[in-house]
């Protein structure tokens, strides 16, 4: 039976954990490490796929994960929760994107991300995140599961919301749109984790920045918003810290007595 932590804090990633240069503030690096002295457990939630966080789960010593959304749990190294998308409505997303939007699309698992193509949509997005553009693979769908896709492009995800009413299209980035099963979200990895692992009355903190932390600012006990949160996300918020480039979490950690 696993043990029970005292509490779970949820990090998202972008605009939250990561500063604007896309790194940990030393003082957060700090703060994990007590949260985990003080049998807390510190889980990532992060539109990202769990290769992409994977350097910074080694470097922060953080083993647990709600990633792609809440499509994939990872609680201490364990998958206890995949939601897949059905290959069909796959395939057809993907004529739709290629016949009538033109929109590139990126395929991704808890394990392995590929892209349906190389151009400048595809470059931009990855660039900004500092990541390397996976691999060219557009019939990994037919293949293997997937639990997420992301639509690359600045504009244009409002014609998909019509076509496919079982998914839910939720704008990540400027570059990005993230493509998940309909009811999915970090909010509902979340209650799976609470679920499977008998965590109900187990305290839960969450700290974001956009609105596809929207959800789980509405599961979580205490949700804690950055200052440079969007102000729809900031008004379910219980507290707003100070922001993402001067030791937010590391304030708000201390302010609820978890460090």
């Amino acid at each position: 039976m696993t043990k029970k932590p005292e509490a779970i804090v949820f990090f998202d990633l972008d605009g939250t954990l990561f500063d604007s240069n896309i790194e940990v503030l030393p003082s957060s690096y700090t703060a994990i490490e007590k949260l985990k002295q003080n049998n807390i457990i510190p889980m990532i939630a992060t539109g990202r796929t769990p290769m992409e966080a994977a350097k910074l789960m080694k470097d922060t010593g953080i083993n647990s994960i709600i990633a792609m959304n809440g499509q994939v749990v990872i609680y201490e190294k364990e998958v206890i929760f995949t939601n897949n998308i059905d290959k069909n409505v796959i395939t057809r997303l993907y004529e739709f994107s290629r016949e009538k939007m033109n929109i590139p699309l990126s395929f991704y698992n808890y394990n392995k991300m590929r892209v349906s193509e190389i151009n400048q949509a595809t470059e931009q997005f990855y660039r900004s995140l500092k990541l390397q553009i996976p691999p060219v693979d557009d019939q990994i769908y037919l293949k293997e599961p997937l639990q997420m896709l992301l639509l690359l492009c600045e504009q244009g995800e409002s014609a998909y919301r019509e076509v496919f009413p079982e998914l839910t299209f939720i704008r990540n980035t400027h570059y990005c749109v993230d493509v998940f099963n309909h009811g999915g979200s970090k909010g509902n990895g979340i209650n799976e984790l609470i679920k499977t692992k008998g965590f109900d009355n187990v305290p839960t903190y969450a700290f974001g920045d956009g609105m596809n932390d929207l959800e789980m600012f509405l599961t979580v006990d205490h949700p804690i918003a950055m200052a440079n949160a969007v102000d729809d996300l900031k008004d379910k918020a219980e507290y707003i810290t100070d922001n993402n480039d001067n030791d937010g979490i590391a304030k708000a950690l201390q302010k609820f007595g978890l460090i």
